[in-house]
């Protein structure tokens, strides 16, 4: 019989019905934002699914307001950095949210003038990334791509610069076919061969596998997933003496601690799976879902560096990498990690402070950060509800998991 994705119900529907109250009500901040990770398309995003996952369409009035005010802070004349955001890199996760929730039939208006109006000025980013060399999926060329990507079957413009894209990753990759494929990161310090999925071959790898799912160049696709693999495993350390499989960068020859979403060994193994699985590659599904299984046995805070309970570097992401690995793998351990991160997350709102005792450990000082999608109340909220409709309602193509 198969291991089911449960959830403790009570006490995560108590918590999610608090997190609802908390951002719905008078204590919560007007942030100053209007992308998804740290602005008021994270909120939009959680009253929505609060609203489809409760019947309560009062919440989708609120999402329209909410939505109503991040549209009229996207004017670039008058945009204001606020906590380190930045204008393109907002304008990509709004634009991915506004295809999102059309998709889904979360939002009952034609947005398709206003997604031109995005397709134009992200396509001189994109050339401004490309031509640095940028390949990030934070504020690079990927962010901008993970757009065009959900745009290509609606805009000519979307479809070209995706290709654009694929061409550069085509022509920037170093290596061979003995040894493998790599893309080298030239925005982080001096420029480093990155392992994990927030800068380095799996996130390439996730990338890839999206495009080829969507049918865009799939042959092209493939081949370079299959050589970026085979590169990434041959990165690999002594698995008998290190804690993790993966260095956080080629030649950095030290374990990586982490079990988040952005770094260690979970989300470069969950990048290799999904190539795998694509690829019917046994031989790199063994390989991927063993590192992950090695991952399990990892619950201490010495050996996980999970401080809080965010999406990016907390416990709500792990979770969400676990249940994503039970997904394509069906396999139980992965179930039973995903259920032990999802009970622990109530246990970490310990914190004196106004956002429900949660408390992003990089972030205190930021109130952008507390409240919002990436690292705050409103991801751990969306984590919640996507465990409590049983996937139904997911934040995955928000974090590169889709």
């Amino acid at each position: 019989m198969e291991t089911q994705l449960d959830t403790p119900v009570a006490t995560s529907a108590q918590l999610l019905h608090t997190i609802a109250d908390y951002l719905t009500g008078p204590e919560a901040r007007t942030l100053p934002n209007f992308g998804v990770g740290t602005g008021k398309g994270g909120t939009v995003l959680f009253l929505c699914h609060y609203a489809a996952y409760t019947g309560n369409t009062q919440y989708y009035d609120q999402a329209l307001e909410q939505l109503e005010a991040a549209l009229g802070e996207m004017n670039p004349q008058t945009y204001k950095s606020s906590y380190n955001s930045n204008y393109f890199q907002e304008l990509a996760e709004l634009g991915n949210l506004l295809c999102y929730l059309g998709s889904q039939g979360h939002l009952d208006w034609d947005s398709e003038l206003l997604l031109s109006k995005v397709d134009a000025l992200l396509e001189g980013r994109l050339q401004h990334h490309l031509a640095s060399k940028n390949l990030e999926i934070i504020n690079g060329a990927l962010s901008v791509g993970v757009y065009f990507l959900r745009r290509q079957r609606h805009s000519a413009v979307a479809r070209r610069n995706l290709l654009l894209l694929l061409d550069a990753l085509e022509e920037l990759h170093e290596g061979d076919e003995d040894t493998g494929y790599y893309w080298t990161c030239c925005v982080i310090q001096e420029p480093r061969v990155y392992t994990g999925i927030s800068h380095g071959s799996a996130m390439l790898i996730s990338f890839l596998a999206a495009v080829y799912e969507a049918d865009v160049r799939p042959q092209e696709c493939a081949r370079l997933m299959h050589y970026a693999t085979k590169f990434l495993l041959r990165t690999r350390m002594d698995a008998n003496q290190n804690l993790s499989s993966f260095p956080l960068w080629q030649g950095k020859e030290e374990p990586t601690s982490n079990l988040c979403l952005l770094y260690g060994d979970l989300g470069t193994a969950y990048a290799i799976i999904r190539a795998a699985t694509i690829l019917g590659n046994s031989y790199y599904l063994e390989e991927a879902t063993q590192i992950a299984l090695r991952t399990t046995r990892r619950t201490a805070l010495a050996d996980t560096y999970l401080y809080d309970a965010s999406l990016w570097y907390g416990t709500s992401g792990t979770y969400l990498l676990y249940a994503a690995l039970y997904r394509l793998t069906r396999v139980e351990e992965f179930a039973r990690a995903a259920q032990f991160w999802l009970e622990g997350l109530p246990r970490l709102a310990t914190h004196p402070n106004e956002y429900l005792g949660f408390s992003s450990y990089f972030f205190k000082q930021n109130p952008a950060a507390q409240q919002g999608f990436n690292f705050g109340v409103t991801g751990i909220g969306l984590t919640l509800i996507q465990a409590l409709s049983k996937g139904q309602y997911s934040v995955d193509d928000f974090i590169w998991l889709s």
